[in-house]
C-alpha cells in the first residue's frame, strides 16, 4: 500500500466536504501575504528597543563650581584627580555607560546640585 500524494489528498477532501455540504472560502495568497507581513510589521514596532542601559554624559559645568563637578566625578568614577580634571575640562564627555536609569537620575541629580550639566542618553 503507497501513501497517498497531495493531489490524491485533495481530491479526496473535496469530495468528502462536497458530500457534507461543507463549503471551504478560496484561498487568497495576496491577502495571506498582506495580513503576514502587517503582522510582522506591527509585532517590530511592538518591539522597539526597550533601553535597559544609558550613558551619563556631561555636557558643561558653571565656571565657578569647577572644583566640586571634578570631586564629584571622583567619587562617581573613582578616577584619580588629573583623569577627573581631564574628563571634566574636555566636556561634553561621556562619564559613565550602561548604567541603569534610576543610578543614571541620581548621580544626574548629585552632579547639577554642584553645577554641572547633565543628559542621560
Amino acid at each position: 500500500m503507497t501513501p497517498l500524494n497531495r493531489d490524491e489528498i485533495s481530491t479526496i477532501s473535496e469530495l468528502i466536504n462536497e458530500k457534507l455540504g461543507i463549503t471551504i472560502p478560496e484561498f487568497d495568497e495576496t491577502k495571506a501575504v498582506g495580513v503576514a507581513d502587517g503582522g510582522v510589521a506591527e509585532e517590530e514596532e511592538a518591539q522597539v528597543e526597550i533601553k535597559t542601559s544609558f550613558e551619563l554624559k556631561l555636557t558643561g559645568f558653571e565656571a565657578k563650581s569647577k572644583i566640586k563637578v571634578i570631586k564629584e566625578i571622583r567619587a562617581i568614577t573613582s578616577l584619580g584627580l588629573k583623569e577627573a580634571k581631564a574628563m571634566v575640562e574636555a566636556a561634553p564627555k561621556v562619564v559613565l555607560k550602561d548604567i541603569k536609569m534610576e543610578k543614571a537620575e541620581e548621580l544626574k541629580l548629585k552632579l547639577e546640585k554642584v553645577g554641572a550639566k547633565v543628559e542621560i542618553l
